[in-house]
């Protein structure tokens, strides 16, 4: 049996767009699915606000508008079910004849996919971070980190009980707050501190 090639797709209006069954694919990966075609669609991710929810949501695009790419050995039964696709107008080539790609080419455009995902990812995180910072929101998984057990802080002045006062951290809570021992004039109190009235780590 020959080895599989890859060709180039070239697809038709409204190929990339989400599927009407299942959103979290596009029209001509559903039909080259069906069809039962080895596909590949480079997508990126970009964020957008849901229309209804207002949630931000991650949307894909295609890397290549217009484009898809396919793994098959291209006979006459391959040819079949590419004519089959709903969404595909036609397979690049030359003078009718489908021109095969070279692998090295497919793993390049893999290598951008990969890297454009990798730095979507973290400008996500790095939003959610600053989020979080923002609205004083921090996880208790990042909470115990940036206030671990033992490590003693300063609490502020605008806290109505123990303002200025040096506390011994206990543990941190999913709550925004961490539990901690507080030096007071008559020994030690035991209290739970909102994590934005904790000024500084000693």
């Amino acid at each position: 049996m020959a080895a599989k090639k890859w060709f180039a797709l070239r697809l038709k209006p409204g190929a990339a767009r989400p599927y009407r069954h299942d959103e979290r694919i596009t029209n001509i990966e559903w039909s080259l699915k069906r069809e039962g075609i080895d596909y590949y669609m480079p997508m990126e991710l970009a964020m957008k606000i849901h229309h209804r929810t207002k949630k931000s949501i991650d949307k894909r695009f295609p890397l290549i508008p217009g484009y898809a790419f396919m793994q098959a050995v291209l006979d006459d039964q391959d040819w079949k079910k590419v004519r089959e696709c709903d969404f595909v107008a036609s397979i690049i080539g030359i003078g009718g004849t489908p021109l095969p790609l070279p692998t090295a080419q497919i793993e390049l455009i893999q290598m951008a996919e990969k890297s454009l995902r990798e730095v979507y990812e973290y400008q996500k995180a790095a939003r959610a971070y600053e989020e979080a910072r923002r609205l004083q929101k921090v996880t208790k998984r990042v909470a115990a980190q940036q206030y671990p057990a033992g490590g003693v802080v300063t609490i502020s002045d605008q806290h109505r009980l123990f303002a200025g006062r040096r506390a011994t951290i206990v543990a941190a809570t999913g709550r925004n707050t961490i539990k901690a021992v507080i030096e007071t004039l008559n020994g030690m109190a035991n209290a739970e501190i909102p994590i934005s009235l904790v000024e500084k780590v000693a």
